[in-house]
């Protein structure tokens, strides 16, 4: 049976606690085999609940790490052929990942799959449409980092050996999930599900609400967003790297945000 692991960073904060629980559970209802991946992140293990412990591959650091760090120790352990994540305040759908696993395995060549998000007072808009995804599509679907995330990083299942391949997480204080999602689509064609997959609980405590989220944003933004547009500007210069089966493709952006599409045949 196939295996896929879901990380989920956490500093086990005491109102965190009853939500990483809800989402462990959620996890159950898929019919795929699933290894759930928590890295502590500046805590002991003593804080993590035993019956978490019981149900989860366990990584602890004491000393705080950071998002990133966490996610890719993570990633490091992690057992399955095929990687996701979730925040340690989220839920899945049920048989979300069983609906990912499925339009990959639907969909000849595909590396990953993605669905679209929901919070606690929206859905997501549909900034990429539904179906099959060439190397790039959804960068392009970025015009430029002060636009809106044409898609959901924690919506990504990705096929692992494609996650370190291309280096897994992004080295940022924030938006990490940004770049990782942005390098793994720009080097790979995947597929998106027309479903929801993942819910964001809004509360006082997400990083997103802290009074400094703001200083960083637009500068982590536009770390992801360049990661992609090297990807396809190499992809230019490597004529092996494709976008679709058989197809090479890759973008170039001038420095006056024009696009061309190039696409050899």
């Amino acid at each position: 049976m196939t295996t896929v692991s879901v990380i989920t960073p956490t500093r086990l904060l005491p109102d965190r606690l009853p939500m990483l629980s809800e989402l462990n559970r959620s996890l159950a209802q898929n019919s795929c085999s699933i290894e759930h991946v928590i890295v502590v992140d500046g805590n002991g293990i003593e804080a993590l609940p035993a019956e978490l412990g019981a149900n989860a591959t366990v990584v602890v650091s004491a000393r705080p790490i950071g998002q990133a760090a966490a996610r890719n120790l993570g990633l490091l352990v992690a057992r399955g052929a095929w990687i996701t994540s979730a925040d340690d305040d989220d839920w899945l759908y049920p048989h979300s990942i069983d609906q990912r696993l499925a339009a990959i395995e639907g969909q000849a060549g595909a590396l990953w799959a993605a669905g679209y998000c929901t919070d606690d007072l929206k859905t997501d808009p549909a900034i990429v449409n539904a179906g099959p995804c060439l190397a790039g599509d959804i960068w392009r679907a970025w015009p430029s980092p002060h636009d809106s995330i044409p898609l959901g990083p924690t919506t990504l299942l990705v096929q692992a050996a494609l996650l370190k391949r291309v280096g897994g997480w992004m080295g940022l204080p924030q938006g990490e999930d940004v770049g990782m999602m942005i390098a793994v689509t720009s080097s790979a064609p995947g597929v998106l599900v027309a479903d929801y997959v993942y819910h964001i609980r809004l509360h006082v405590g997400q990083m997103t609400k802290a009074t400094w989220f703001d200083d960083l944003e637009l500068l982590s933004r536009r770390s992801a967003w360049e990661r992609g547009q090297f990807i396809l500007s190499q992809q230019l210069n490597h004529p092996t790297c494709t976008g679709a089966i058989g197809r090479p493709s890759a973008t170039v952006s001038g420095s006056d945000g024009r696009r061309r599409d190039l696409q050899r045949r």
